[in-house]
């Protein structure tokens, strides 16, 4: 694992490897590399080369030299300041080339692991208002929504189990966001999952509308059931008077935060 994160920050396979080695059992000449790491002795000499000319290897002269290991620590702060500059000047860098804002187009995110992580790039850009439905589990977008919460947002959530019975296994997500940018889809099946993102007024308007609809359709108790026992009347015609009192509980309901 160690191997794959430092291939990640830029080093090759080979420097990956070699630098694990000279940090566990080093310091190696290139022909103790050779023997007791997973780097070919025909490219162990080099390699050690390339690791002290990025800093991440010291030499000691000598015939033959000898090399030892950055410290980890060094190495993890060095890199965590070169990214972090790197990542501003990418910021600015593409602020500069950005062209107008397309939000108000509709855009589709494709697949489970994308949709969620546009929602939840949408709720840490929330500074004051998020009203989310859902069906299914709970806590996909628990995180976000704490962080949203902490700075202050109000949030509002609704259930969407029962909100269209032909999808019941369907697992669906509605989001707005400051009433600015809406996002509406699923993520079930997760290959096949997709939603619509924008900024278009019609669609922050349906989803507004949604909101209130849901709010207005909350669960409430039933109507008491009649005195008059079940044995006392015809079973189908009681069935059918319980069922009539029920129906207005069908549909979902939510919480506000």
């Amino acid at each position: 694992m160690a191997v794959d994160l430092l291939q990640r920050i830029g080093l090759s396979k080979y420097e990956a490897e070699a630098y694990l080695a000279l940090l566990v059992d080093g310091p190696f000449t290139g022909y103790e590399l050779g023997k007791r790491s997973a780097v070919p002795l025909s490219k162990s000499y080099e390699t050690l080369e390339r690791l002290a000319r990025r800093g991440l290897a010291v030499v000691q002269p000598g015939d033959p030299p000898k090399y030892a290991a950055e410290r980890a620590d060094r190495l993890v702060a060095r890199t965590r300041a070169e990214q972090s500059a790197l990542m501003a000047a990418l910021d600015t860098a593409l602020a500069d080339l950005q062209r107008a804002d397309p939000a108000a187009e509709f855009w589709v995110v494709r697949g489970r692991a994308q949709v969620l992580a546009r929602a939840e790039a949408l709720l840490d850009e929330a500074r004051s208002q998020v009203v989310l439905g859902q069906s299914g589990p709970d806590g996909v977008l628990g995180a976000a929504l704490d962080r949203a919460s902490g700075r202050g947002c109000q949030i509002t959530t609704r259930s969407l189990d029962g909100a269209d019975r032909r999808a019941a296994s369907t697992e669906m997500l509605a989001l707005l966001v400051d009433d600015r940018e809406a996002l509406v889809g699923t993520l079930t099946p997760a290959d096949h999952a997709q939603a619509v993102t924008s900024a278009n007024p019609a669609l922050l308007a349906a989803l507004r509308g949604l909101a209130a609809l849901v709010q207005a359709h909350q669960p409430r108790e039933a109507a008491p059931l009649p005195a008059d026992s079940p044995r006392q009347l015809d079973w189908l015609a009681w069935e059918d008077r319980k069922q009539r009192r029920l129906w207005p509980a069908a549909s979902g309901g939510g919480r506000v935060a």
